[in-house]
């Protein structure tokens, strides 16, 4: 096998700012880093992902947002560019798939495409013939992995990765700040969740969640988004006023937050659907009650590093109230998380990305 020292990887995207496939992007490059591959990230310029990303010099913000024909032009030719220098690329949107198919670069380099989402998963015409141009797939979690037959040719290379953790997600944050300010009484158990406050992300299965655990439980939510108000008129109907703290939007706080929460839900699949909540909560040593969704099996092992259940209020309550109740329980099964994660930390996963683009290249 053929381990690359020099890797590509494009995120072309028709905006701009820091997304699920934008955060995919940025930590398999970090990932390969770790494992000891160079990778650049190249990206359109402006609004957030360049902020988050000014300062790394393997971050590239060398395209144009496409807003008329003169910057598809500019967008193939810096990709053309790109892949003689590079001995694999890989694309991690629908878009970046186009336009790497319209610059050729697979007559160039081996093209790998990262899917993270089971609608990207089509199997017509043009998709297929879009697909054909692939020498390897990468997927967000083992179920996505064992779909990826139906939409590519059979001789494509096919493999999953978990979402790489970082450092910064360990045992040991101190959540007493948190709780302070937000007005959680000392004692009260937390249930909590993380992500984009919006409809269909599992947010009003936690305030359901919450209210069947009965009066004492309180419910952090870290995220913003659109369907606040919504969710706030339907703590209120739960019965849940007084309980239910919002957060916001937090990233460099998240390890404290984490902290904060006796037991972290998981009741949706986002955007990317490699389930990042749930390793970074594991990571910081908390036990995390999974609904049960394609790849929560591969992160959680149920009864020993966490619990899954059905995706109902119901069995999502009758689940996290050992862990709500005991303590000790809650710390056994955070110790065994803990312990998990630390197979997804960023040198582990770059090394399998790392072997599985060496079969590619081979």
């Amino acid at each position: 096998m053929r381990y690359p020292d020099h890797v590509q990887l494009q995120l072309v995207v028709s905006g701009n700012k820091y997304t699920g496939a934008a955060a995919a992007a940025e930590h398999a490059c970090r990932a390969l880093h770790a494992a000891g591959t160079e990778a650049r990230l190249i990206f359109v310029a402006g609004n957030n992902l360049e902020r988050r990303l000014r300062g790394f010099a393997w971050a590239e913000p060398s395209l144009r947002k496409e807003r008329r024909p003169a910057d598809l032009r500019f967008n193939l030719a810096v990709l053309r560019s790109a892949a003689t220098d590079a001995n694999v690329v890989i694309c991690h949107l629908p878009h970046d798939h186009f336009l790497c198919a319209m610059a050729g670069i697979h007559r160039v380099t081996p093209l790998v495409r990262c899917f993270r989402n089971p609608h990207h998963l089509r199997r017509d015409p043009f998709h297929r013939r879009l697909n054909s141009r692939l020498s390897g797939a990468l997927a967000a979690n083992p179920t996505l992995a064992g779909e990826l037959g139906r939409c590519l040719p059979p001789a494509t290379l096919r493999q999953w990765l978990p979402v790489p953790l970082e450092e910064r997600f360990r045992p040991g944050a101190d959540g007493t700040r948190w709780r302070v300010s937000l007005g959680v009484p000392a004692g009260a158990p937390v249930l909590g969740m993380v992500g984009k406050v919006a409809p269909g992300r599992g947010f009003d299965v936690l305030l359901q969640t919450a209210a069947a655990l009965g009066d004492d439980v309180h419910v952090l939510v870290v995220g913003h988004g659109e369907a606040r108000p919504s969710l706030e008129a339907l703590a209120n109907r739960l019965g849940l006023e007084g309980r239910v703290h919002w957060a916001g939007y937090q990233e460099r706080a998240l390890p404290e937050l984490y902290a904060t929460m006796d037991t972290v839900l998981f009741a949706a699949a986002g955007s990317d659907h490699g389930h990042r909540m749930i390793s970074e909560a594991q990571g910081c040593g908390r036990p995390v009650v999974a609904a049960d969704l394609p790849g929560v099996a591969s992160l959680i092992q149920d009864g020993v590093s966490g619990r899954i259940a059905d995706a109902t209020p119901a069995a999502l309550a009758e689940a996290a109230a050992p862990l709500l109740r005991t303590p000790e329980l809650a710390r056994t099964v955070g110790r065994a998380a803990s312990q998990v994660a630390e197979m997804r930390r960023f040198t582990v996963v770059g090394t399998r990305l790392r072997a599985f683009l060496g079969e590619v290249i081979g």
